[in-house]
């Protein structure tokens, strides 16, 4: 193995680009970036005493090398921290939270602006504003908007032309009716620069345009509007008074705070947009022992900002790192302005980061806390269970039908005893029909774990499917279908004598014939029955959307003319296939694309 490496190393190429080491079996152990790879590779394999103790660890085990060549060092971070989030190597620091935070979206590329929550950023044309921590900010906001601005409120592609009458928002002035043709784009642009300069925080400017408004109105005797105007007044700075001032120079700001433990490292974000503070997010990292804050800050900079579309003008950061140029090129690259990466030494800058410090270290405090309840629930599910894993990834199975019909799966999965609902996934069940809850489940788990298999992702430390004896066997043919045995531990959940007392659920081992017992109040059994509960939970939702879409989609759809898209506007215009039954041919017509033949062919089928 040793000629091998040797080899490697002497065909390095002399260029910028990305490494990546592998053990025997192929698995990665560490990626990383070099301006100059044959340099940066060579290091790690002279004398051994001037490396890092965590570097001395996996070194001995690399078995081959990748190379990647880019174009420039820029280039190489950005492959580096792609590839770190998809492969997630065993001795590089992990940023563990992939969660995908709302933003506001103002659809600026249409004629007629309208507001939608996202989460994620397109190059779509449209203005985005965010993140926002909770969705519950995100809701105030809207309401906020609706209540000062008269936005329209639908879905629906507008032209310039009527495309349904006036709705109940209109009647009551909050909505200029553009759907009926009620308002030029010119006068709806000027709604929509309001709402503007309230989502950036530009409030000051917002009451100065208001203000205006209201002394023209007033000038012209419309009391009326500008009495409205007043009141829009009033409601922007009560907005105002509630926000928090945290930088007079009103500038877009990142603050990062790190703190560490020996079980892993805390980084907190305090989000600051036009000198206000907005929201702050806590990453948890999952890092190797002897990695350096420098490195730590560098991997979480990396890979925070690779999914971060709206970058401020300045990053403060607690201590230097090695690569700041390489990174402050790549987010100014991304952003189109220059992005400053600044370790702040006094004054009001270094009073953030010593809050965002505190703050991450007394989050970190919480998440042990929480983290050494977890585990010792894990420790016991494994001694009871005489698991060959420790159960840290787990992944819950149910099906979902009706007599065979709509028939669908669901996977939920927990990581270190709490859900990750951005990895639940599920499934519409293709190659079986009727009734057979064992072949629907053997599909379910074919698919998820043929996928995982080829694209060599991760595998759970332990699979849990909901039923008896025969979903536990034939969750087991798969798993032997696709060599498995070894790789993860599988367990079935089960009603016991009586379904309706949750005392009495047995827990089924493939290789025992008598169930597991419990103690009483074992919290490794109620994690059990809660992973069993949500997959339940996630199963019976999709299989109700499913009935509900079919029972308002199979009637129109089988009339001739009726596509995806007219049937949506009808529903649209109508709210409910009753009401469309009810509609008369003059109504029906009404609603663009419906012709007065299509109408009679409606009125007449339904």
């Amino acid at each position: 193995m040793e000629t091998d490496i040797s080899e490697i190393l002497e065909n390095i190429p002399r260029l910028p680009g990305i490494y990546i080491m592998k053990d025997e079996q192929g698995e990665i152990l560490y990626i990383g970036k070099a301006k100059v790879l044959s340099n940066r590779v060579r290091s790690y394999f002279q004398n051994s005493r001037h490396l890092a103790p965590r570097t001395r660890m996996f070194v001995p085990k690399v078995a081959d090398i990748k190379f990647l060549t880019t174009k420039s060092e820029t280039e190489a971070l950005i492959l580096e921290s792609n590839f770190i989030k998809k492969h997630q190597p065993r001795y590089n620091v992990l940023l563990k939270d992939d969660k995908h935070y709302p933003y506001l979206k103002l659809t600026t590329q249409e004629m007629y602006p309208r507001l939608e929550v996202v989460r994620r950023v397109k190059k779509d044309g449209a203005t985005y504003f965010g993140p926002y921590t909770m969705v519950r900010e995100v809701r105030e906001t809207i309401r906020l908007i609706y209540k000062i601005f008269p936005l329209r409120q639908s879905r629906d592609t507008l032209n310039g032309e009527v495309a349904r009458r006036p709705c109940l928002n209109h009647q009551m002035g909050r909505c200029l009716a553009p759907c009926a043709a009620r308002v030029s784009p010119e006068d709806y642009a000027g709604v929509v620069q309001d709402v503007t300069l309230f989502l950036k925080g530009k409030n000051t400017e917002l009451i100065d345009r208001l203000k205006m408004k209201m002394g023209s109105a007033s000038e012209d005797l419309r009391f009326e509007e500008a009495a409205v105007y007043r009141d829009k007044i009033a409601a922007v700075k009560t907005v105002l008074s509630k926000q928090k001032i945290i930088s007079t120079t009103l500038e877009d700001q990142d603050v990062i705070g790190l703190s560490r433990a020996e079980n892993g490292a805390m980084v907190q974000v305090l989000i600051i947009r036009a000198g206000k503070m907005v929201g702050e997010k806590n990453f948890h990292l999952k890092e190797p022992e002897e990695v350096d804050d420098s490195e730590t800050l560098s991997s979480f900079l990396k890979q925070y900002y690779l999914d971060e579309p709206l970058l401020p003008k300045s990053i403060l950061i607690p201590n230097e790192i090695d690569d700041v140029g390489a990174i402050s090129d790549w987010l100014s690259n991304k952003k189109g302005k220059r992005v400053h990466l600044e370790v702040p030494v006094k004054g009001k800058n270094r009073d953030l980061v010593r809050m965002a410090e505190e703050n991450a270290s007394f989050a970190l405090r919480n998440e042990l806390d929480k983290s050494d309840v977890s585990t010792r629930c894990l420790e016991e599910l494994q001694e009871t269970l005489g698991l060959t894993r420790f159960p840290e990834s787990i992944e819950g199975f149910d099906l979902s039908n009706i007599s065979g019909t709509h028939s669908v799966g669901s996977m939920v999965k927990f990581f270190q005893a709490r859900p990750e609902k951005t990895e639940y996934r599920r499934y519409q069940i293709k190659d079986i029909k009727g009734i057979d809850d064992y072949g629907m489940l053997r599909e379910v788990l074919r698919r998820r774990y043929s996928r995982l298999l080829q694209e060599k992702a991760p595998l759970p430390d332990l699979v849990l499917v909901d039923g008896g004896r025969g979903h536990l066997n034939s969750a087991w043919d798969v798993f032997q279908e696709l060599e498995l045995e070894g790789k993860i531990d599988l367990i079935c959940v089960a009603k016991g004598k009586n379904r309706n007392n949750l005392k009495t659920d047995e827990v089924l081992l493939v290789a025992q014939k008598d169930p597991i017992l419990f103690r009483e109040n074992s919290p490794s059994r109620f994690l059990l029955q809660r992973i069993r509960d949500e997959a339940h939970r996630f199963a019976i939702t999709y299989h109700r959307k499913m009935r509900s879409k079919k029972t308002l989609a199979s009637p129109l759809e089988a009339i001739p003319g009726i596509g995806k898209k007219k049937r949506l506007l009808l529903l649209k215009q109508f709210g409910s296939l009753e009401n469309i039954k009810k509609a008369t041919v003059e109504e029906l017509t009404k609603v663009s694309g419906i012709t007065d033949s299509l109408a009679r062919k409606i009125f007449t089928i339904l």
